[in-house]
C-alpha cells in the first residue's frame, strides 16, 4: 500500500524537488544523528562525573525530548526539581514548561495544568504559559477556562491567529458552530497568505462534521505551500474517512484551474492509496496528455495502475519512459517485471527474471526483489532456488510476515517438511500489530487454528482502519483458503463496494500466498465481478 509518507515524497518529486533534494535529506538526517549521538555521549559522560550538575541534565533533558524519548526526560526533569536552588526561579520555570510539555504529549493534562499554572506563578507576566495552558484545558474538556485563557492571549497579541483558532475550537466544544465559524473565518481574512490559518479552519471544520469545504482548505494551504508538507498529510489521513469528501474538493480546484497539474496528481495518488487505479489513471493521464508535468513519477505511477488494471502493454510503455529518465529506482524495475511476465499470454518467467536482475544490482536486498524472485521461480517449479531466494529475505529481513509466509508455504506444500514449515508460521504469530499486513491469519490457518484466523480477520475489518476495500480482499483470500467460499464472496463483495480497484488481483494473480484463486471458483464469483466493473473503470 502507498503510504502517507512516499505520497508526500512522490508529490515533492513530482513538482520538481527531484531525488537529489530526497538523496540529500538523507544525508543531513545521517549527519544529525552522528552528532546527536555524540552529544548525548558528552551528556552522559559528565552527568555520570557530576551527577548533581542540574544545568547539563537540563539540556539533556531537552535532547531527550527532542529525540522523543520522553520517559527519559521526564525522569531528568523530576532529578532536576529536587536539585534546583531554590532561588533559581528561572531555570525551575523552564523546567516545569518543559515538563508541562511532556504530559501534554502523554496526554497527561491534568499535571500539565498543574505545572502550567505552577510556572504561571513563578514568573506572571511570562506569555509563555497562557497558550498552553488553554490548549491544555481545552484538551481535557474544560473549554470554559480554555476560553478565558485564549482570551488572555489575544490581549497581549490581538492578532494571534492560534489563539483565534483556539476560540472556534472552543465554540465547536459548546456547540456554537456559527461562532466558531467566524473565529476561524476572521484568522482567514486577516492572514489569507498564511497556510496554518487554512489548517486551522480546516481542523475547526473537520470538526463540525464540514468535510467538503474543510478538504478545500488544506487544498489553499497546500496551494500556498511553505507547510512542511502538514497540509498535505492532513488530506491524505482525512481521505481515509472522508474520501469523497476529499475527492469534490479536488474536483472543484481542477474545475477552476484545470492546467494545474498538482491537484490531478494529489487526486491520482490518493485514488492509488485506496486501491481506486482506474481513477488514478484517468488523471494521470490528464497530466501526460495536456503536458502538465513530464517526470518519471508520473509514467511510473501510471504502470502502475496499468499494471493493476491488465494493461501490461501499455504499462510496460509507461514504465520504460520511467526508466529511462530513472534508472536507480528498484520499484520501477519491478513494474517492468510484472508486466513484462504477464503481456501477452504470459507466464514469460526469463523476461521477467532478467528485469529482476537488474533490480537487484541496484540493491541486493531490497525484500520486494527477492520476494518477486521466489515468486517467478515458484512458478517455475524451481523449488530450492526459491528456497535459497527467501532464506536470503528472512536473513536480511527477519520481521518481514510475508517472506515467512511465503517461505512456510514453500515448506508445507512443495518441500514437504511440516517441521520447518510450523517454525515460520510460529514466527508470525510473535508480531502482533493490528494490520492485515502482519498475516497472522494465514499463519494461524496454516497451523489448524482457522477460528482464530476467522476473529483476527473480522477484529480488523470491524475497526475499519484499512482504506479501499483492502482489508475485505485479505479476508475474502483467507475465508477461501478455510474452504468457506460464501463467506469468501460476501467479503470479496464488499471489498468491490469500497472501491477495491486491482483487477489483476481479482481476476489473474496466482502467486502464493495470497490470492484470490479458490474464491474464483465459486458460482456468482463472475456475476460479483460484473456487478462491480465500476471499481476498475477509468472515471473521475
Amino acid at each position: 500500500m502507498m503510504k502517507t509518507k512516499y505520497i508526500m515524497l512522490a508529490l515533492a518529486l513530482a513538482l520538481g524537488s527531484l531525488a537529489a533534494m530526497a538523496q540529500t535529506q538523507d544525508d543531513d538526517q545521517r549527519v544529525r544523528d552522528k552528532i546527536t549521538e555524540a552529544v548525548m555521549r558528552v551528556y552522559n559522560k559528565h552527568l555520570a562525573e557530576n551527577p548533581g550538575d542540574y544545568n547539563t541534565m537540563f539540556a539533556r533533558a531537552n535532547q531527550y525530548y527532542y529525540n522523543g524519548q520522553i520517559d527519559e526526560a521526564l525522569a531528568d526533569v523530576n532529578t532536576i526539581l529536587t536539585l534546583i536552588p531554590a532561588q533559581d526561579n528561572d531555570l525551575r520555570f523552564e523546567t516545569m514548561l518543559l515538563r508541562a510539555r511532556l504530559y501534554d504529549i502523554k496526554g497527561d493534562y491534568a499535571q500539565e495544568i498543574i505545572d502550567l499554572k505552577a510556572a504561571n506563578g513563578l514568573n506572571p507576566s511570562s506569555p509563555a504559559v497562557n497558550e498552553p495552558l488553554a490548549k491544555a484545558y481545552l484538551n481535557s474538556g474544560d473549554p470554559d477556562n480554555a476560553e478565558t485563557y485564549f482570551k488572555a492571549v489575544l490581549r497581549n497579541q490581538p492578532l494571534d491567529y492560534n489563539a483565534m483558532y483556539g476560540l472556534a475550537r472552543v465554540e465547536v466544544a459548546r456547540g456554537n458552530y456559527e461562532q466558531a465559524a467566524a473565529h476561524a473565518d476572521k484568522a482567514v481574512n486577516l492572514y489569507s497568505a498564511e497556510p496554518q490559518v487554512y489548517m486551522n479552519r480546516a481542523d475547526v471544520l473537520t470538526r463540525m462534521e464540514q468535510y467538503v469545504p474543510a478538504a478545500q482548505d488544506l487544498i489553499s494551504a497546500m496551494a500556498i505551500g511553505d507547510d512542511n508538507g502538514e497540509a498535505l498529510s492532513a488530506l491524505v489521513t482525512m481521505s481515509d474517512k472522508n474520501y469523497d469528501a476529499v475527492m469534490s474538493a479536488l474536483a472543484n480546484s481542477i474545475d477552476k484551474a484545470p492546467r494545474v497539474g498538482m491537484f490531478y496528481y494529489v487526486r491520482s495518488s490518493i485514488a492509488m492509496k485506496h486501491f481506486h487505479y482506474g481513477q488514478a489513471l484517468k488523471d494521470l493521464k490528464s497530466i501526460i496528455d495536456y503536458d502538465l508535468y513530464d517526470y518519471h513519477t508520473i509514467y511510473y505511477n501510471a504502470a502502475r495502475c496499468q499494471l493493476e488494471l491488465m494493461q501490461y502493454d501499455d504499462a510496460l510503455a509507461n514504465i520504460n519512459k520511467a526508466i529511462a529518465m530513472e534508472q536507480s529506482t528498484p520499484d520501477y524495475y519491478l513494474v517492468k517485471a510484472a508486466a513484462e511476465r504477464y503481456r501477452g499470454r504470459g507466464n514469460n518467467f526469463e523476461n521477467a527474471l532478467l528485469v529482476l536482475g537488474d533490480a537487484a544490482k541496484l540493491d541486493g536486498q531490497y525484500l520486494p526483489t527477492m520476494l518477486a524472485r521466489a515468486r517467478v521461480l515458484i512458478a517455475q517449479k524451481k523449488d530450492r532456488d526459491a528456497l535459497a531466494q527467501l532464506d536470503a529475505a528472512v536473513a536480511a529481513h527477519p520481521d518481514a510476515a510475508e517472506a515467512r509466509l511465503l517461505r512456510g508455504w514453500l515448506y508445507k506444500y512443495r518441500l514437504k517438511d511440516a517441521t520447518m514449515a510450523a517454525a515460520d508460521f510460529q514466527e508470525m504469530l510473535l508480531r502482533n500489530d493490528d494490520t492485515m499486513h502482519n498475516l497472522r491469519g494465514f499463519a494461524m490457518h496454516e497451523l489448524g487454528r482457522d477460528e482464530d484466523a476467522r476473529a483476527w480477520a473480522k477484529a480488523i475489518i470491524d475497526k475499519g482502519v484499512m482504506p479501499g476495500g483492502e482489508c475485505y480482499y485479505y479476508a475474502s483470500a483467507l475465508l477461501s483458503d478455510m474452504g468457506d467460499e460464501a463467506q469468501a464472496i460476501d467479503y470479496l463483495r464488499s471489498a468491490l463496494a469500497n472501491g477495491y480497484g486491482s483487477l489483476f488481483e481479482v481476476k489473474v494473480n496466482e502467486d502464493p500466498y495470497v490470492n484470490l484463486k479458490l474464491v474464483r471458483r465459486a458460482a456468482d464469483f463472475n456475476s460479483v465481478v460484473e456487478q462491480n466493473q465500476q471499481a476498475f473503470q477509468e472515471r473521475r
